[in-house]
């Protein structure tokens, strides 16, 4: 909801309006009738993503021993996938 107020009043009433904008209420603030500023909700910055520097080269990559999940066979893992994308398809067996 957006409400307007003048200088004075905003003065006068100040907490009222913040406790308002804390709400999630936007106040146009008007000197006379030319609206000069806006009071909005404060909005926490969003966290950024960090970048971390490899420790390694990709060619180390092929070197990690890697396990298969007990009881997986191959070709299990691609069978899941089309079960839970056969909505995507027009015939249901992609």
């Amino acid at each position: 909801m957006t409400s307007e107020v003048n200088i004075a009043h905003l003065k006068a009433h100040l907490s009222q309006y913040l406790r308002s904008a804390q709400k999630g209420n936007e106040i146009v603030v008007k000197d006379r009738e030319t609206p000069i500023a806006r009071l909005v909700p404060y909005q926490a910055p969003r966290k950024r993503l960090t970048y971390i520097p490899a420790t390694g080269s990709l060619k180390d990559l092929d070197k990690l021993v890697m396990t298969r999940p007990k009881n997986l066979k191959p070709g299990d893992v691609d069978e899941a996938l089309q079960w839970t994308r056969r909505d995507r398809f027009e015939d249901g067996d992609q």
